[in-house]
Protein backbone atom coordinates (compact mmCIF):
# COMPACT_ATOMS: atom_id res chain seq x y z
CA UNK A 1 0.00 0.00 0.00
CA UNK A 2 2.94 2.37 0.59
CA UNK A 3 3.88 2.24 -3.13
CA UNK A 4 0.25 2.90 -4.10
CA UNK A 5 0.05 5.81 -1.69
CA UNK A 6 3.27 7.35 -2.97
CA UNK A 7 2.24 6.97 -6.62
CA UNK A 8 -1.13 8.60 -5.97
CA UNK A 9 0.44 11.43 -3.99
CA UNK A 10 2.73 12.21 -6.95
CA UNK A 11 -0.15 11.95 -9.43
CA UNK A 12 -2.48 14.23 -7.46
CA UNK A 13 0.30 16.73 -6.82
CA UNK A 14 0.84 16.99 -10.57
CA UNK A 15 -2.88 17.37 -11.23
CA UNK A 16 -3.39 20.02 -8.56
CA UNK A 17 -0.13 21.85 -9.11
CA UNK A 18 0.88 21.68 -5.47
CA UNK A 19 2.09 19.13 -2.96
CA UNK A 20 -0.54 16.64 -1.77
CA UNK A 21 -0.17 14.57 1.38
CA UNK A 22 -2.28 11.39 1.42
CA UNK A 23 -3.19 8.91 4.08
CA UNK A 24 -3.18 5.16 3.57
CA UNK A 25 -5.45 4.05 0.68
CA UNK A 26 -8.35 1.92 1.95
CA UNK A 27 -9.86 -0.74 -0.30
CA UNK A 28 -13.60 -0.06 -0.28
CA UNK A 29 -14.91 -2.39 -2.95
CA UNK A 30 -14.40 -6.01 -3.90
CA UNK A 31 -15.94 -5.58 -7.33
CA UNK A 32 -14.72 -7.92 -10.03
CA UNK A 33 -13.95 -5.39 -12.76
CA UNK A 34 -12.52 -2.47 -10.78
CA UNK A 35 -10.49 -1.99 -7.61
CA UNK A 36 -11.79 0.93 -5.54
CA UNK A 37 -9.73 2.82 -2.99
CA UNK A 38 -10.71 5.59 -0.60
CA UNK A 39 -7.84 8.06 -0.44
CA UNK A 40 -7.86 10.69 2.35
CA UNK A 41 -5.68 13.70 1.57
CA UNK A 42 -5.08 17.20 2.86
CA UNK A 43 -7.04 18.38 -0.21
CA UNK A 44 -10.13 16.28 0.46
CA UNK A 45 -11.25 12.67 0.21
CA UNK A 46 -11.08 10.98 -3.16
CA UNK A 47 -12.02 7.59 -4.59
CA UNK A 48 -9.66 5.93 -7.05
CA UNK A 49 -11.26 3.47 -9.51
CA UNK A 50 -8.66 1.16 -11.04
CA UNK A 51 -9.13 -1.22 -13.98
CA UNK A 52 -8.12 -4.86 -13.51
CA UNK A 53 -6.80 -6.05 -16.82
CA UNK A 54 -9.83 -5.47 -19.03
CA UNK A 55 -12.44 -7.45 -17.09
CA UNK A 56 -15.83 -7.49 -18.87
CA UNK A 57 -14.35 -5.66 -21.87
CA UNK A 58 -15.26 -2.28 -20.41
CA UNK A 59 -13.28 0.96 -20.44
CA UNK A 60 -12.58 3.29 -17.56
CA UNK A 61 -12.17 6.14 -20.05
CA UNK A 62 -15.71 5.66 -21.34
CA UNK A 63 -17.07 5.38 -17.80
CA UNK A 64 -15.29 8.60 -16.85
CA UNK A 65 -16.79 10.42 -19.84
CA UNK A 66 -20.29 9.17 -19.05
CA UNK A 67 -19.98 10.29 -15.43
CA UNK A 68 -18.77 13.71 -16.54
CA UNK A 69 -21.83 14.14 -18.76
CA UNK A 70 -24.23 12.91 -16.09
CA UNK A 71 -22.69 15.04 -13.34
CA UNK A 72 -22.95 18.11 -15.55
CA UNK A 73 -26.61 17.23 -16.22
CA UNK A 74 -27.40 17.15 -12.49
CA UNK A 75 -27.69 13.37 -12.13
CA UNK A 76 -26.57 12.23 -8.64
CA UNK A 77 -23.14 10.79 -9.41
CA UNK A 78 -19.74 11.39 -7.87
CA UNK A 79 -17.88 14.25 -9.50
CA UNK A 80 -15.14 12.76 -11.73
CA UNK A 81 -11.88 14.68 -11.36
CA UNK A 82 -9.01 13.16 -13.34
CA UNK A 83 -8.50 10.31 -15.82
CA UNK A 84 -5.24 8.38 -16.17
CA UNK A 85 -5.77 6.13 -19.23
CA UNK A 86 -2.23 4.91 -19.90
CA UNK A 87 -1.50 2.62 -16.96
CA UNK A 88 1.87 4.33 -16.45
CA UNK A 89 1.12 5.45 -12.88
CA UNK A 90 -0.38 2.34 -11.26
CA UNK A 91 0.15 -0.32 -13.92
CA UNK A 92 -3.54 -0.10 -14.87
CA UNK A 93 -5.69 2.78 -16.12
CA UNK A 94 -7.72 4.55 -13.44
CA UNK A 95 -9.70 7.66 -12.69
CA UNK A 96 -10.21 9.75 -9.58
CA UNK A 97 -13.53 11.08 -8.33
CA UNK A 98 -14.76 12.92 -5.29
CA UNK A 99 -15.79 10.79 -2.33
CA UNK A 100 -19.55 10.81 -1.64
CA UNK A 101 -20.63 10.36 1.97
CA UNK A 102 -23.15 7.58 2.53
CA UNK A 103 -24.76 5.53 5.28
CA UNK A 104 -22.78 2.30 5.89
CA UNK A 105 -24.62 -0.90 4.92
CA UNK A 106 -24.00 -4.40 6.21
CA UNK A 107 -25.62 -5.88 3.10
CA UNK A 108 -25.19 -3.95 -0.15
CA UNK A 109 -28.28 -5.61 -1.65
CA UNK A 110 -30.51 -4.49 1.22
CA UNK A 111 -32.92 -1.66 0.41
CA UNK A 112 -36.20 -0.78 2.08
CA UNK A 113 -39.26 0.11 0.02
CA UNK A 114 -39.13 3.92 0.53
CA UNK A 115 -35.46 4.00 -0.52
CA UNK A 116 -36.26 1.78 -3.50
CA UNK A 117 -38.96 4.25 -4.53
CA UNK A 118 -36.46 7.11 -4.43
CA UNK A 119 -33.83 5.09 -6.28
CA UNK A 120 -36.29 4.16 -9.05
CA UNK A 121 -37.31 7.82 -9.41
CA UNK A 122 -33.64 8.85 -9.68
CA UNK A 123 -32.95 6.15 -12.26
CA UNK A 124 -35.98 7.23 -14.27
CA UNK A 125 -34.76 10.83 -14.20
CA UNK A 126 -31.38 9.65 -15.50
CA UNK A 127 -33.10 7.75 -18.32
CA UNK A 128 -34.89 10.95 -19.29
CA UNK A 129 -31.79 13.16 -19.11
CA UNK A 130 -30.91 15.00 -22.30
CA UNK A 131 -28.08 13.41 -24.19
CA UNK A 132 -25.98 14.39 -27.17
CA UNK A 133 -23.44 12.81 -29.49
CA UNK A 134 -21.39 15.98 -29.24
CA UNK A 135 -20.00 15.29 -25.76
CA UNK A 136 -16.39 14.85 -24.65
CA UNK A 137 -14.08 12.61 -26.65
CA UNK A 138 -14.71 8.98 -25.80
CA UNK A 139 -18.34 9.48 -24.81
CA UNK A 140 -19.86 6.16 -25.91
CA UNK A 141 -23.16 7.65 -27.03
CA UNK A 142 -24.06 7.04 -30.65
CA UNK A 143 -27.42 8.27 -31.86
CA UNK A 144 -29.56 5.40 -33.22
CA UNK A 145 -30.91 5.90 -36.75
CA UNK A 146 -34.27 7.63 -36.53
CA UNK A 147 -35.81 5.24 -39.04
CA UNK A 148 -34.97 2.09 -37.08
CA UNK A 149 -36.34 1.90 -33.51
CA UNK A 150 -34.64 -1.51 -33.08
CA UNK A 151 -31.17 -0.14 -33.81
CA UNK A 152 -30.01 0.64 -30.26
CA UNK A 153 -30.77 -2.86 -28.95
CA UNK A 154 -29.27 -4.59 -31.95
CA UNK A 155 -26.15 -2.46 -31.64
CA UNK A 156 -25.67 -3.67 -28.07
CA UNK A 157 -26.22 -7.28 -29.12
CA UNK A 158 -23.45 -6.96 -31.69
CA UNK A 159 -21.24 -5.23 -29.14
CA UNK A 160 -21.53 -8.03 -26.60
CA UNK A 161 -21.24 -10.83 -29.13
CA UNK A 162 -18.03 -9.27 -30.44
CA UNK A 163 -16.69 -9.04 -26.87
CA UNK A 164 -17.39 -12.75 -26.32
CA UNK A 165 -15.98 -13.80 -29.69
CA UNK A 166 -12.80 -11.84 -29.06
CA UNK A 167 -12.25 -13.44 -25.66
CA UNK A 168 -13.20 -17.06 -26.40
CA UNK A 169 -11.02 -19.78 -27.90
CA UNK A 170 -13.88 -20.74 -30.21
CA UNK A 171 -17.42 -19.61 -30.96
CA UNK A 172 -20.03 -20.62 -28.37
CA UNK A 173 -23.10 -21.98 -30.19
CA UNK A 174 -25.41 -21.13 -27.28
CA UNK A 175 -24.33 -17.49 -27.35
CA UNK A 176 -24.58 -17.40 -31.14
CA UNK A 177 -28.12 -18.81 -31.04
CA UNK A 178 -29.05 -16.54 -28.17
CA UNK A 179 -27.90 -13.52 -30.17
CA UNK A 180 -29.97 -14.65 -33.16
CA UNK A 181 -33.12 -15.07 -31.03
CA UNK A 182 -32.63 -11.70 -29.37
CA UNK A 183 -32.00 -9.99 -32.69
CA UNK A 184 -35.10 -11.57 -34.26
CA UNK A 185 -37.35 -10.52 -31.38
CA UNK A 186 -35.78 -7.15 -30.55
CA UNK A 187 -38.66 -4.88 -29.56
CA UNK A 188 -38.86 -1.33 -30.89
CA UNK A 189 -37.63 1.12 -28.28
CA UNK A 190 -40.38 3.38 -27.00
CA UNK A 191 -37.65 5.93 -26.36
CA UNK A 192 -33.89 6.04 -26.18
CA UNK A 193 -32.31 6.99 -22.89
CA UNK A 194 -29.07 6.82 -20.94
CA UNK A 195 -28.99 3.22 -19.69
CA UNK A 196 -26.93 2.37 -16.60
CA UNK A 197 -26.45 -1.29 -17.53
CA UNK A 198 -25.93 -2.62 -13.98
CA UNK A 199 -28.74 -0.89 -12.13
CA UNK A 200 -30.01 -1.83 -8.69
CA UNK A 201 -29.09 -2.16 -5.03
CA UNK A 202 -25.34 -2.29 -4.52
CA UNK A 203 -24.72 0.37 -7.14
CA UNK A 204 -26.32 3.24 -5.27
CA UNK A 205 -25.17 5.24 -2.24
CA UNK A 206 -27.77 6.34 0.30
CA UNK A 207 -27.38 9.00 2.98
CA UNK A 208 -30.14 9.47 5.56
CA UNK A 209 -32.67 7.91 3.23
CA UNK A 210 -31.88 10.06 0.20
CA UNK A 211 -30.07 8.96 -2.96
CA UNK A 212 -26.58 10.42 -2.60
CA UNK A 213 -25.15 8.88 -5.78
CA UNK A 214 -25.67 6.21 -8.39
CA UNK A 215 -22.38 4.37 -8.97
CA UNK A 216 -20.56 2.06 -11.42
CA UNK A 217 -21.26 3.26 -14.96
CA UNK A 218 -18.91 0.94 -16.85
CA UNK A 219 -21.83 -0.66 -18.75
CA UNK A 220 -23.60 2.62 -19.51
CA UNK A 221 -24.78 3.34 -23.06
CA UNK A 222 -27.69 4.72 -25.04
CA UNK A 223 -30.54 2.26 -25.32
CA UNK A 224 -33.94 1.12 -24.14
CA UNK A 225 -34.41 1.84 -20.40
CA UNK A 226 -36.22 -1.52 -20.11
CA UNK A 227 -32.76 -3.05 -19.93
CA UNK A 228 -32.23 -1.36 -16.55
CA UNK A 229 -35.69 -2.14 -15.16
CA UNK A 230 -35.25 -5.82 -16.01
CA UNK A 231 -31.70 -5.96 -14.68
CA UNK A 232 -32.78 -4.42 -11.40
CA UNK A 233 -35.75 -6.74 -10.83
CA UNK A 234 -34.40 -10.03 -12.22
CA UNK A 235 -30.71 -9.81 -11.37
CA UNK A 236 -29.15 -7.17 -9.12
CA UNK A 237 -32.27 -6.59 -7.01
CA UNK A 238 -33.49 -10.19 -6.97
CA UNK A 239 -32.33 -10.74 -3.37
CA UNK A 240 -33.80 -7.42 -2.25
CA UNK A 241 -37.45 -8.10 -3.00
CA UNK A 242 -39.59 -10.23 -5.36
CA UNK A 243 -39.99 -9.10 -8.95
CA UNK A 244 -43.64 -8.32 -8.47
CA UNK A 245 -42.76 -5.79 -5.77
CA UNK A 246 -40.16 -4.18 -8.03
CA UNK A 247 -42.72 -4.00 -10.85
CA UNK A 248 -45.15 -2.20 -8.54
CA UNK A 249 -42.46 0.32 -7.56
CA UNK A 250 -41.50 0.85 -11.20
CA UNK A 251 -45.11 1.66 -12.00
CA UNK A 252 -45.62 4.00 -9.02
CA UNK A 253 -42.31 5.86 -9.23
CA UNK A 254 -41.53 5.81 -12.95
CA UNK A 255 -44.77 4.93 -14.74
CA UNK A 256 -43.16 1.77 -16.14
CA UNK A 257 -45.60 -0.97 -17.11
CA UNK A 258 -44.70 -3.83 -19.44
CA UNK A 259 -46.29 -7.15 -20.47
CA UNK A 260 -44.74 -10.47 -19.40
CA UNK A 261 -43.15 -11.04 -22.82
CA UNK A 262 -41.25 -7.75 -22.52
CA UNK A 263 -39.84 -8.74 -19.13
CA UNK A 264 -38.88 -12.14 -20.57
CA UNK A 265 -37.10 -10.56 -23.55
CA UNK A 266 -35.07 -8.17 -21.42
CA UNK A 267 -34.21 -10.84 -18.88
CA UNK A 268 -32.81 -12.91 -21.76
CA UNK A 269 -30.95 -9.85 -23.05
CA UNK A 270 -29.30 -9.24 -19.67
CA UNK A 271 -28.39 -12.90 -19.28
CA UNK A 272 -26.81 -12.80 -22.74
CA UNK A 273 -24.92 -9.62 -21.83
CA UNK A 274 -23.70 -11.18 -18.60
CA UNK A 275 -22.66 -14.45 -20.24
CA UNK A 276 -20.68 -12.54 -22.89
CA UNK A 277 -18.99 -10.33 -20.29
CA UNK A 278 -18.09 -13.36 -18.18
CA UNK A 279 -16.14 -14.90 -21.06
CA UNK A 280 -13.54 -12.16 -20.65
CA UNK A 281 -12.75 -13.31 -17.12
CA UNK A 282 -11.70 -16.82 -18.17
CA UNK A 283 -9.64 -15.34 -21.00
CA UNK A 284 -7.74 -13.06 -18.62
CA UNK A 285 -7.22 -15.96 -16.19
CA UNK A 286 -5.92 -18.27 -18.92
CA UNK A 287 -3.51 -15.66 -20.27
CA UNK A 288 -2.20 -14.83 -16.81
CA UNK A 289 -3.34 -11.20 -17.00
CA UNK A 290 -5.51 -11.60 -13.91
CA UNK A 291 -5.03 -14.84 -11.97
CA UNK A 292 -7.47 -14.02 -9.16
CA UNK A 293 -9.57 -17.16 -8.43
CA UNK A 294 -12.81 -15.25 -8.91
CA UNK A 295 -11.86 -14.72 -12.57
CA UNK A 296 -11.93 -18.47 -13.17
CA UNK A 297 -15.19 -18.85 -11.23
CA UNK A 298 -16.94 -16.07 -13.15
CA UNK A 299 -15.70 -17.41 -16.47
CA UNK A 300 -16.88 -20.95 -15.78
CA UNK A 301 -19.55 -21.55 -13.12
CA UNK A 302 -21.28 -18.16 -13.36
CA UNK A 303 -20.99 -18.11 -17.14
CA UNK A 304 -22.64 -21.53 -17.38
CA UNK A 305 -25.37 -20.51 -14.95
CA UNK A 306 -26.23 -17.54 -17.15
CA UNK A 307 -26.18 -19.72 -20.25
CA UNK A 308 -28.60 -22.23 -18.71
CA UNK A 309 -31.03 -19.47 -17.81
CA UNK A 310 -30.63 -17.87 -21.23
CA UNK A 311 -31.41 -21.16 -22.98
CA UNK A 312 -34.48 -21.71 -20.78
CA UNK A 313 -35.94 -18.46 -22.13
CA UNK A 314 -34.75 -18.45 -25.74
CA UNK A 315 -35.64 -22.08 -26.41
CA UNK A 316 -39.18 -20.86 -27.16
CA UNK A 317 -40.46 -19.50 -30.48
CA UNK A 318 -41.63 -16.12 -29.18
CA UNK A 319 -41.10 -13.87 -26.16
CA UNK A 320 -44.70 -14.63 -25.15
CA UNK A 321 -43.90 -18.36 -24.98
CA UNK A 322 -40.63 -17.57 -23.22
CA UNK A 323 -42.48 -15.50 -20.63
CA UNK A 324 -44.56 -18.52 -19.60
CA UNK A 325 -41.41 -20.62 -19.26
CA UNK A 326 -39.41 -17.92 -17.52
CA UNK A 327 -41.59 -17.85 -14.43
CA UNK A 328 -41.12 -21.56 -13.82
CA UNK A 329 -37.79 -22.61 -15.30
CA UNK A 330 -35.34 -19.84 -14.42
CA UNK A 331 -33.91 -18.86 -11.07
CA UNK A 332 -32.25 -15.71 -9.84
Amino acid sequence: MSDLRAALERYLSERLGEAVAAGAPQRISVGHSRAMYLLPTDHGRFVVRVEQGGVFGTSGASEYAVMQALHDAGVPVARPRWLEPTGDVLGQPFFVMDHVASTPQTDERSMDAPTAERFVAALDAMHRSAWSTGGPDGLPFVEPPADDPHAATRRRLRHWLEIARGAAESANPLLEEGASWLDLHAPPAGRIGIVHGDAGPGNVLVLDGRIAAITDFEFSHLGDPMEDWSFCSAMRGSRTMPRTEWYAIFERSAGVVAPPEAWAYWEAFNLFKGACANVTCLDLFRRGVNRAPNMAIIGTALHHSFLRRLVAITAHPTPADAAAASSTTTTT
